[in-house]
């Protein structure tokens, strides 16, 4: 068992556990064993969001600790100390390499050194095998001047960013200090919490092999439910149904990352019971703020259409718009129903408003027939349509704000919802349903996948032996 007070006596420690061993709990246990606040700092808002959780059910006072992204603590600095014109647009690919190098020249700076260690008595660092060279140096610096301990796991490290090299966990140069102090964790609690021991057991044995890169063969692990499939939207349709319906806690992964499109038209087959997990920086909240940003009196249904057609159901959308506004409905209940809509939109003639705007799409979203498939792009957008109008700013800066708030404050992920290893990293459901497993050529997404699982793991795939090895 760790010593948790021995964990955080080091100036600098560096935990390696599994996936669903307790690295989150040992960061709250670890706390009650430090003395003022701690920062303590992840990659992903979904993970700010569950680590908050965590340590609200373990009874931490808030006045502790302060949790955020890597990106959302070094753009504080570079916001308040760098020239703002300097800083590239948010969708550029630009931005964050200058974001996390100039947070780096900036954490070597006395004044600022001076805040940090005034503000905080020591750092956390979760998924720290995620951390790329760049978030490395920014760490090392900060372990220069706080406490540090590392939390991660080399076998979950999948954040590449583009040609940026992931840290080494494992190498004696590269973790300097931290390499000295190791410790690890032996149980696993996801799943003895989730009354499937036998789950955590098999996956134990999975991840060695894993390790070893030898070929899985799922037939070996009884607690897997394995269901061989070359279609799964045509022959395994009323198996995932059931689930979809049944299930309260359930977590679908698709083993493409890069396109959204393949889940998408998973959340269309079937019914729109699941939620589609949004990355922080899609380019589509950027594309469509921009857009917003055009409109004028001349383009305004263009653009309104253009908007509902990336969040709607193009055959709902189609069954009451047009280009000219709200199509004629020739029964009497229809055109009673759209009446408002109506109304709102002669208003943009006399002259565009962001906030008429957001009330049109939601409007709109509660039409008969209309089904909304990206449920937070249009949430966000309309609350940056609002904020736009109040701060007499444009789409496009509301939404830079709302995003970079949700990396901050974290956003909890739950229920029903489908998402990719990226999205996913640090969750856990009660049952998770992976799609294609055959797909998944990075052993490391694979055991990502799987790991997420407390109670219940379906795998569908078109081949019992798997070989998640890139060629």
């Amino acid at each position: 068992m760790l010593n948790h007070q021995e964990f955080v006596a080091k100036d600098k420690s560096l935990l390696i556990a599994p996936a669903g061993y307790g690295k989150t709990h040992t960061i709250a246990e670890s706390i009650r064993h430090t003395e003022g606040k701690q920062l303590i700092l992840t990659h992903t808002h979904a993970g700010v969001a569950s680590i908050k959780e965590k340590l609200q059910k373990s009874g931490i006072a808030s006045s502790r600790y302060n949790i955020e992204t890597i990106t959302s603590f070094a753009q504080k600095y570079v916001f308040s100390f760098c020239n703002g014109e300097e800083i590239p647009s948010q969708d550029d690919r630009q931005y964050y390499p200058y974001i996390i190098n100039n947070a780096i020249k900036l954490l070597r700076l006395k004044p600022i050194t001076k805040v940090i260690t005034s503000t905080y008595n020591g750092l956390f660092v979760d998924e720290y095998q995620d951390c790329t060279i760049e978030h490395h140096n920014l760490v090392s610096c900060l372990s220069d001047i706080l406490p540090t301990r590392l939390l991660g796991d080399f076998l979950q490290g999948i954040f590449e960013f583009g040609r940026e090299s992931l840290v080494d966990m494992n190498s004696t140069d590269m973790m300097g200090g931290f390499f000295n102090n190791r410790f690890a964790l032996s149980e696993p609690w996801r799943w003895k919490n989730g009354n499937n021991e036998q789950l955590g057991n098999d996956l134990d044995a999975l991840r060695r092999k894993l390790l070893q890169g030898d070929s899985i063969d799922l037939r070996n692990y009884a607690s897997i439910e394995t269901t061989l499939t070359r279609d799964l939207y045509k022959y395994n349709r009323t198996q995932i149904l059931s689930l979809l319906t049944t299930e309260e806690s359930i977590l679908v992964i698709h083993p493409e990352s890069a396109r959204i499109e393949p889940r998408l038209n998973f959340i269309k087959s079937f019914n729109n019971i699941c939620r589609l997990i949004e990355s922080i920086d899609h380019k589509d909240f950027y594309t469509l703020s921009k857009r917003v940003d055009t409109i004028s009196e001349d383009n305004f249904m263009a653009v309104i259409i253009e908007i509902c057609n990336e969040v709607f159901n193009t055959t709902g959308v189609n069954l009451w718009l047009n280009a000219k506004g709200v199509k004629n409905k020739a029964k009497p209940a229809d055109k009673e129903r759209t009446l408002p809509l109506t109304a709102m939109i002669e208003r943009l003639k006399e002259g565009v408003s962001f906030k008429l705007i957001a009330k049109i799409l939601t409007e709109i979203q509660t039409l008969p027939g209309i089904k909304c498939y990206r449920k937070e792009l249009l949430s966000t957008l309309c609350k940056a349509l609002i904020e736009a109008e109040q701060n007499s700013s444009t789409v496009f800066e509301s939404m830079v704000n709302k995003r970079n708030n949700i990396r901050k404050v974290g956003r909890k992920i739950y229920g029903k919802c489908i998402g990719t290893t990226l999205l996913t990293k640090g969750l856990e459901f009660d049952t998770v349903i992976i799609l294609n497993a055959h797909e998944f050529r990075c052993h490391k997404n694979l055991y990502v996948a799987l790991s997420r699982a407390c109670k219940k793991l379906i795998v569908f795939s078109n081949r019992y032996v798997l070989t998640p090895y890139k060629q």
